[in-house]
């Protein structure tokens, strides 16, 4: 088995590894490689597709790491599509499957902590594979890759506009639209300074204000861990029962989004903390 193939093992969405440890530019050429090779065996008869979609969030050198992908997957054949911009792990599934591609290679480590990053590799119907497909990534790291003779495309592209409208045609943008400019709603979202960040803005088109905390780039996430748990809370909290104890202040509800904004969590305006395992059923 080649060195770099020691000890790579997915779990429940992907793998994940301690920075420049065992997440190196070497390790994730190979499973980036592999990976989609695999999306090839498994989706490519169904879709008739060549097309890899790479994306990434806002750790600490995930763009590096995603164009690093890209280069190892075109150079294996597959046409990229490679995101100009970070973006949530979920805009990545709905290009995989509005774009008809055979998945998406997403460079986070999601909720975890700062040193941590990973790849999460998403099919073609959108989701996370199975634990059938990844087995089948890990059973080949150790075979010799064998180079395409020609290269696949290049392109870059920009995920958001598509998976704003997506989210628009599931929502009622409008009638939120109107209760905040009626100032009968405040919306703060924690974007735990991952990929969410500017986010809500986009979905609304910048037409209502949107009050976002942990906005900017941090790739130390504030000294915790960008998980919507409250422990990590403690300013959206604040934020809520100040606004809320303002004469006239009407509605408010916090969003607390995680590292790659694949998980939700919510403040209401009492200053209770609600779970996606709350939020979900709801």
């Amino acid at each position: 088995m080649p060195i770099a193939a020691q000890s790579i093992k997915f779990g429940t969405d992907g793998w994940r590894g301690v920075i420049a440890d065992d997440f190196t530019f070497e390790r994730v050429a190979l499973v980036a490689s592999v990976a989609a090779k695999v999306l090839a065996d498994v989706f490519g008869e169904t879709t008739g597709s060549n097309t890899i979609i790479v994306g990434y969030d806002r750790r600490f050198m995930a763009e590096d790491f995603a164009k690093k992908t890209a280069e190892v997957v075109q150079a294996a054949g597959f046409d990229v599509l490679l995101s100009e911009s970070y973006a949530p792990t979920p805009a990545f599934s709905w290009a995989a499957k509005q774009l008809n591609a055979l998945g998406a290679l997403v460079l986070t480590a999601s909720h975890n902590p700062a040193n941590y990053l990973g790849l999460k590799v998403k099919g073609a119907f959108g989701g996370s594979v199975s634990p059938e497909v990844t087995q089948q990534i890990e059973a080949q790291l150790d075979s010799e890759p064998v180079a395409a003779q020609t290269p696949g495309s290049f392109q870059t592209f920009n995920p958001w506009p598509s998976y704003c409208e997506g989210l628009r045609a599931k929502v009622d943008i409008a009638q939120i639209q109107n209760l905040i400019a009626q100032e009968k709603l405040t919306v703060f979202a924690d974007v735990m300074h991952g990929a969410a960040a500017g986010g809500l803005s986009q979905l609304f088109s910048n037409h209502v204000p949107i009050h976002e905390i942990n906005s900017a780039r941090d790739p130390l996430f504030g000294g915790g861990a960008p998980e919507p748990l409250p422990r990590y809370l403690s300013e959206i909290f604040r934020v809520i029962r100040t606004h809320s104890r303002k004469e006239g202040a009407g509605l408010a509800v916090g969003l607390v989004f995680d590292g790659d904004s694949d998980r939700i969590a919510a403040v209401d305006g009492a200053g209770n903390f609600l779970s996606s395992q709350i939020l979900i059923p709801v």
